[in-house]
């Protein structure tokens, strides 16, 4: 029984790696109404990224989809759209060669009350 899971575990992170190399990187991350902001994972990206958002009609406040540049100091801000509560959103911006990640924020300082979702495809 435990051979079967040892292989079962090697053929999963297989296809998840194999599929991260052939698809390319992805940075993606989901939002809980008392979050003040999430982050995806960030991963280097080029070239064209799709962008996509959801902001569920149970929000109570708009969200913020942003891609960010890692970066030194501050990271940069390279994109982004605001959606209004019940509203989803996709589209493309093309980026230098670095390392990038999705943050969902809800709109004003520290604010929350946004049930959402976000991705960053390259």
């Amino acid at each position: 029984m435990k051979i079967k899971n040892i292989v079962a575990s090697g053929i999963a992170a297989f296809m998840l790696l194999g599929s991260t190399a052939v698809f390319g990187a992805t940075s993606s991350t989901s939002i809980s109404y008392y979050d003040t902001g999430r982050d995806g994972a960030t991963v280097s990206m080029s070239g064209s990224v799709k962008m996509s958002g959801y902001n569920s009609s149970s929000s109570h406040n708009s969200l913020w989809v942003e891609l960010y540049r890692r970066s030194a100091g501050f990271d940069d801000r390279v994109t982004g759209s605001e959606l209004k509560i019940s509203q989803s959103t996709s589209w493309t911006v093309n980026v230098s060669s670095d390392l990038y990640y999705l943050h969902l924020d809800p709109d004003g300082p520290l604010y929350d009350g946004c049930i959402g979702n976000g991705s960053a495809v390259n």
